[in-house]
């Protein structure tokens, strides 16, 4: 582990029982949302059912947010995919917010 990495990607590491995934998503939902969306590489880079988690987590706190502000966080989230050298680490974070309206 990194000693770098921020207590939730730490925590999202270790989440190895029902209990610590029920931890890891309660902090997905309670972090600010603008400090997850810094966290979208590492979240990118866990296990897929943890990825998942988050994923649910992220789109459920998004779909709540003003229009202006979701347009934001896209542009966000696109501009950080844009960054990673990891296309699949790239396609990952894109696919949190492209996803159809419920």
């Amino acid at each position: 582990m990194n000693d770098l990495e921020s207590t939730l990607i730490r925590r999202g590491r270790r989440a190895t029982t029902f209990s610590d995934m029920v931890e890891f998503t309660q902090s997905v939902h309670q972090q600010p949302f603008e400090m997850v969306l810094k966290e979208l590489p590492a979240l990118a880079s866990l296990s897929d059912t943890k990825f998942n988690l988050a994923t649910k987590v992220l789109r459920r706190r998004f779909r709540t947010e003003r229009g202006v502000d979701q347009v934001r966080m896209r542009a966000e989230a696109e501009q950080i995919a844009r960054s990673v050298s990891s296309t699949f680490t790239a396609n990952r974070i894109r696919s949190i917010f492209e996803f159809e309206e419920a």
